[in-house]
């Protein structure tokens, strides 16, 4: 069963080996292998500042991945997922996919009609991952000097 806990700073031991399982997304996306724990804190910082949701996914009683988002962005009033990653171990089994449709029924009955995030332009995996689930890019940019694609999904009934 999958349900989704808040990420607290007391968690941050989780958080760490669920990025450093990803090593390919971390060389991405912070141009290293390896995120430290004063990454992990500069995170949960502009995460409160932003107004971050922060949330620990968990498969069962196994912590199996994280993700944050913003109900309201405030540059558009959208909701954004800033993060989604599940652990390496459990990548491949299908068990994304259910995290993320589970996910998209929390921001649907916040009655929410679309869902957007921006995603580096060369991760590939990222972009095949996303257009399964019904992402399209509807616009690309620079963001912090790295290409990116912007990608939405509506989710009305």
């Amino acid at each position: 069963m999958i349900t989704f806990v808040p990420n607290t700073i007391e968690k941050i031991q989780i958080e760490m080996d669920i990025m450093n399982s990803n090593q390919e997304y971390n060389s991405i996306s912070k141009a290293k292998k390896i995120v430290e724990e004063s990454d992990i804190l500069e995170e949960y910082h502009e995460s409160e500042e932003l107004n971050v949701i922060r949330l620990l996914i968990k498969n069962n009683e196994k912590y199996i991945g994280l993700v944050d988002y913003c109900l309201n962005n405030s540059a558009d009033e959208r909701t954004w997922i800033s993060l989604f990653a599940i652990h390496k171990n459990d990548q491949g089994s299908g068990i994304a996919k259910k995290v993320y449709h589970e996910f998209e029924k929390i921001i649907r009955d916040k009655k929410k009609d679309s869902i957007r995030l921006a995603v580096h332009k060369n991760n590939k995996q990222g972009i095949y991952f996303w257009n399964s689930v019904g992402f399209v890019k509807y616009k690309e940019l620079e963001y912090n000097g790295k290409p990116h694609f912007c990608l939405e999904k509506e989710i009305t009934d």
